[in-house]
């Protein structure tokens, strides 16, 4: 079930983004359900499922998008936001990793449509990670995992929300996350770029404050995949599609 989030203070922008949404949507049969804000501060009182794709206007009475962006960054009820807005010039002031695209106000269907395309290949490849714990087995979504750490024939699963133990190896997990966000950074670290703040020469910031040894044989092939990442998913979403 895909879950469609669209703000603007107009009912009537909001009935032409969900007009398009719902054509290209049924078109494809995925599953979908809208939820509708006419401000701000309604997306921030959310509390409902987790919304795949908001699409957010920047200016509006009260708390304008930009804010919302600001206060929605650590909050995973909402994964990917789309701008709309009629000034060009607020798009470099928008972009983040949930920042999915910046269309032009009035949004069209062809702009509309490749959001939509982008945000089901994104969820789509954000795959399951599974582990070992005393309890059994335990499945995590990629995005939620920060990073692993291995601890002798076991590993250290760290995400926002908690810290598991895995009855695992390290290469074990390496094998599963081979071609996503998440890559090897030093010996006993697997690290997820979905959450570097900064690379430095022997280490990565996270953007939870933590940090994570970066290996020295692991320090150029990071960078460069790092940089590919902001590049391809930060900023040239919409023209991969």
């Amino acid at each position: 079930m895909l879950t469609i989030g669209i703000c603007d203070d107009e009912a009537s922008y909001r009935e032409l983004i969900r007009s398009f949404c719902s054509q290209y949507l049924n078109t494809c049969k995925q599953e979908h359900q809208f939820v509708e804000f006419s401000s701000g501060e309604e997306v921030l009182s959310y509390q409902g499922d987790k919304i795949h794709l908001l699409f957010l206007d920047i200016e509006m009475s009260g708390m304008d998008g930009l804010e919302v962006m600001e206060k929605v960054r650590g909050n995973d009820l909402i994964w990917r936001i789309a701008f709309v807005t009629s000034h060009k010039e607020l798009k470099w002031d928008t972009i983040d990793l949930k920042t999915l695209a910046f269309l032009e106000k009035p949004a069209d269907k062809i702009g509309v449509e490749t959001c939509l395309r982008t945000v089901i290949r994104e969820n789509r490849e954000n795959i399951d990670i599974s582990f070992k714990t005393i309890t059994g087995e335990c499945f995590m979504k990629l995005d939620e995992i920060i990073f692993i750490r291995a601890q002798g024939n076991y590993v250290n699963i760290r995400s926002k929300e908690s810290e598991l133990m895995g009855y695992d190896s390290i290469k074990t997990m390496e094998e599963q996350i081979k071609g996503t966000t998440m890559l090897r950074a030093h010996k006993s670290y697997l690290a997820n770029l979905q959450y570097v703040r900064k690379i430095n020469r022997d280490e990565l910031q996270m953007t939870n404050g933590l940090q994570v040894p970066l290996g020295r044989k692991y320090y150029q092939s990071v960078k460069e995949a790092y940089h590919a990442f902001l590049k391809n998913v930060a900023l040239d979403r919409s023209k991969r599609a």
